[in-house]
């Protein structure tokens, strides 16, 4: 890894989870791939939080995680601070 954690954590982290073979970045800008292992680790952390919060009562939802352009245009007020993030 040719980052050192205390000079740039989130590129020497970003690193680790290459050179783990962890994820894997898409094409398309913010978006990756969760590769086997790391799907799994996500998956026990999901069941973990989820019998926490069930037995308070709440239920889960989801959100889109890939919004049209049409539907973001919309919200051009709200969006405006991120749109550099934003994958057109």
């Amino acid at each position: 890894i040719g980052v050192k954690k205390e000079v740039d954590f989130s590129a020497w982290y970003q690193s680790v989870l290459i050179k783990a073979e962890m994820l894997e970045y898409y094409s398309v800008s913010g978006c990756y791939i969760l590769r086997p292992w790391s799907y799994s680790i996500w998956e026990e952390i999901q069941e973990w939080f989820n019998k926490k919060i069930k037995a308070m009562g709440v239920q889960n939802v989801y959100f889109p995680m890939l919004v049209s352009q049409k539907v973001l245009e919309r919200e051009k007020d709200h969006i405006e601070g991120f749109s550099p993030e934003v994958a057109w």
